[in-house]
């Protein structure tokens, strides 16, 4: 056998795959609970779960991780300074913040740089750049270097790193060897990202490894990247960026291996959220725009994902009509913390047996696992509940008694946000504890919150869980529906779904599912959203509320054998990918064209001829992706070229000298009547964008079976 080791740190969970490449067969899987708080401790279960025999023989491992994607929407990671080149302090001042980049005057402007077409404008200022570096180096860890054309000239980004890093000695990441993306803010929040994971990045690949030599495995390892491809473990020390959004990532590129499916929604169901995507002829559609995680916006390469905060540990609430709301909020299911703390079941049936009504659900709990100890951020009381709650499970009317006066639910917000306190309630997890659906922690206690839940709104149990259920299916159907919308024509969610369009698509789905049970009305009126694309569901609970989606749209669903250990399986299965993009721009004289620009990841070239410029365009982009593939451990790469020509034709009057045809030469056509003019070099090239597709294997198995 070659045996494969993929392993996926989600929300919730934290699986794992041993997966045998001369069957193409999964041969062991083993999940367990994701602590954030110590992520090499749950690597550490989950490793555990799985055949001790087999791990020695495991020659290729493969993660991917929600530890950057964390990092970002949290604030964690080293602190970075960015220096921006030739970039306009008032619109950064403007702007910058919508890419989630620094206060102004703690960035560096550096005036200069070179212009569009990669020439030197002027040369920055060492001086004021070494005083300024001098000043603040002690309040920093590294440094991000972005040009604003620093794409078509890297020369002084380079430059920029050398000095930095003569005079300090520390680590500088520049804008260009991260994305050529046009957008300067996009290219400058990648970079000081980047710079802000590698050594958070790099401490956990640390702990995997000593995780992975403890039970023998010694294997080259592979990471996920928020596209869909892998890189080499070195390649993503040095760019930890690439990891953003590399969950979602590997759950698509797993339900692609477990269904063969080409032309699909693929939707992964979590604990905390529900992330979709689509795929058509097989491969994932990638985001025009870049990772987009919590305030950054990034030029990094990412899948294009639905994300909503629809999952099996959704809160489940009602607002002041007592009409259900289900998430976005993640809370702690009752039945999974009865299963650590057995006193929660009597404490939610007194509730249950109290029947009182509220504001808010009264059977919800709070505990802490860590004290928010002498932390200035947080208030007196704050710190008294932390110290309280610790590894103490207490609804919020016992920590009212036991504070002595009374607090709402929201109270504990702040403490939960950061981490320091999690909230237990009732789940669509407790739900189906009731309905047979799941049952792997406590059903009693799960039953007496439903219970509770439903005395409050005045209801019953039964009528609760059809209602949750079918909000569900609902929130499923809506996300679904945007991402077909949006990918057939964007404009017309341009500005989000209006409560109008909602309103129509859910009642057509909402009649669609009573015909598919029972068609014992004709109505007047239905709206249906049709799509040819098969639904394909992964994630431990999807099978239970897909196939009504899919019937309601007239298409398939697909939930495949191992859907719930999906992402692994995507971790493992991956390719290794990159992508180079040459530009080609015509310049021009007084007397027209005069030659072709050729622009490639941060350097340029200058041809007379177009066919030579394509030609240096098609071997440079070639060259630049097979090498980048190899860096990041690629073996057997295949490269594609695919040429997009932007072509126009000049408009009537170009000035003296010219024809309607937009040349200077003598076109008998022109003379005298220039409507006649069918001369072919009426076309000109605007842009020419030459991209190099290189695809390759992340293990060679003829060497790591030897």
């Amino acid at each position: 056998m070659s045996l494969g080791l993929g392993i996926d740190t989600g929300g919730t969970y934290t699986d794992a795959v041993i997966y045998d490449f001369n069957d193409n067969r999964i041969v062991a899987v083993s999940k367990s609970l994701t602590t954030k708080h110590d992520l090499e401790g749950c690597i550490s279960r989950t490793l555990d779960g799985l055949p001790k025999e087999l791990l020695p023989a495991v020659k290729a491992v493969s993660l991917s991780t929600t530890l950057a994607t964390n990092a970002c929407i949290e604030g964690r990671g080293e602190k970075a300074r960015l220096i921006l080149i030739g970039c306009d302090r008032k619109v950064a001042v403007s702007y910058g913040n919508e890419y989630g980049l620094p206060p102004a005057g703690e960035i560096i402007f550096l005036d200069g740089g070179h212009d569009q077409k990669g020439r030197i404008v002027a040369e920055p200022d060492w001086e004021f750049l070494r005083e300024e570096i001098k000043e603040h180096d002690n309040e920093y860890d590294s440094y991000a270097v972005v040009e604003i054309w620093g794409m078509n000239n890297c020369d002084y980004e380079v430059m920029t790193r050398k000095l930095i890093s003569e005079w300090t000695g520390k680590r500088i990441v520049c804008g260009h060897e991260l994305t050529a993306k046009l957008n300067l803010f996009k290219r400058a929040a990648s970079a000081l990202l980047n710079a802000q994971l590698i050594p958070l990045v790099s401490e956990f690949m640390d702990s995997i490894k000593v995780n992975l030599k403890a039970r023998g495995i010694d294997a080259p390892l592979t990471i996920m990247r928020g596209d869909g491809s892998l890189m080499s473990e070195d390649f993503a020390r040095e760019k930890p960026v690439e990891t953003l959004l590399c969950g979602p990532a590997a759950s698509i590129e797993g339900g692609l291996n477990l269904t063969d499916e080409k032309d699909c929604v693929i939707i992964d169901m979590g604990g905390t959220t529900s992330d979709m995507a689509i795929v058509r002829n097989s491969v994932p559609r990638i985001a025009d725009e870049g990772a987009i995680v919590g305030k950054w916006r990034t030029g990094t390469h990412s899948i294009l994902i639905e994300t909503t905060g629809l999952g099996g540990d959704s809160r489940i609430s009602f607002d002041s009509d007592y009409s259900i709301l289900l998430g976005p909020e993640r809370v702690e299911p009752v039945s999974q913390a009865a299963a650590k703390w057995p006193q929660i079941i009597d404490k939610a049936e007194e509730i249950y047996k109290n029947g009182r009504k509220y504001i808010f659900p009264l059977c919800e709990f709070v505990y802490s696992t860590k004290p928010a100890g002498t932390n200035s951020l947080f208030t007196e009381r704050e710190r008294k509940i932390s110290k309280i709650l610790l590894n103490n499970p207490m609804s919020i009317s016992e920590l009212s008694a036991e504070l002595g006066a009374s607090m709402t639910s929201d109270e504990t917000g702040r403490l939960e946000k950061a981490g320091i306190i999690t909230r237990i309630g009732l789940t669509p997890t407790d739900i189906m504890h009731l309905t047979g659906d799941y049952r792997n922690w406590d059903s009693k206690a799960a039953g007496f919150a439903a219970g509770a839940f439903a005395k409050q709104i005045e209801t019953d149990v039964e009528s609760l869980t059809s209602a949750v259920y079918s909000l569900i299916k609902e929130k499923l159907f809506i996300g679904i529906s945007k991402l077909l919308i949006e990918d057939e024509d964007k404009s017309i969610l341009s500005d989000g779904m209006s409560g109008q369009l909602r309103d129509v698509l859910l009642n057509g789905f909402r009649k669609a599912v009573s015909k598919n049970r029972a068609n014992d009305r004709m109505h007047t009126f239905e709206a249906t959203l049709k799509t040819g694309f098969s639904l394909v569901g992964i994630g431990a609970p999807i099978h239970i509320f897909l196939k009504d989606v899919a019937a309601a749209m007239q298409t398939r669903c697909i939930v495949p054998e191992n859907a719930a250990v999906a992402n692994a399986i995507g971790a493992i299965t991956g390719k290794i990918r990159s992508e180079k993009t040459a530009v080609i721009s015509p310049e021009y004289s007084s007397s027209g064209v005069s030659g072709y620009m050729v622009n490639i990841w941060g350097t340029g070239k200058r041809f007379k001829v177009y066919e030579d410029a394509l030609e240096y365009a098609q071997k440079a982009a070639s060259e630049e992706a097979m090498e980048t593939n190899n860096k990041k451990g690629a073996h057997d790469t295949l490269v594609r070229i695919d040429i997009a020509e932007n072509k126009a034709r000049p408009n009537a009057t170009q000035g003296p000298g010219y024809n309607e045809c937009g040349t200077k030469r003598k076109c008998q056509d022109c003379i005298g009547n220039s409507k006649n003019c069918q001369a072919e070099s009426a076309e000109i090239i605007i842009e020419t964008m030459v991209t190099a597709v290189a695809a390759g294997n992340p293990f060679r198995w003829d060497r790591v079976t030897a």
